[in-house]
């Protein structure tokens, strides 16, 4: 079995998604939080806002805390590295 991580890379092959649709993937808020700080920590995935510019590393903490994830997870992407996509193909 796959773990959502692992998941989450898998569907970003196709291209960057966003995470209204990556949350999905995961089986409670908390793994979706924890989950994509993880890969973004690990260098896996970027964020993006929703113009496509990268959101810094400084703004992380403040839009994984609990509350603000679940609010505004539409106004984010994903998009795999390639150090993420080594991880999978």
């Amino acid at each position: 079995m796959w773990a959502p991580e692992l998941e989450t890379l898998d569907q970003l092959i196709a291209g960057k998604m966003p995470l209204v649709v990556i949350q999905k993937i995961f089986p409670t808020d908390l793994t979706f939080i924890q989950g994509i700080r993880g890969l973004l920590t690990n260098g896996d995935v970027r964020l993006l806002a929703s113009d496509g510019a990268e959101v810094p590393k400084w703004r992380w903490r403040e839009l994984f805390d609990e509350v603000n994830a679940i609010k505004q997870k539409s106004h984010f992407w994903l998009e795999a590295t390639e150090q993420g996509l080594r991880r999978i193909i």
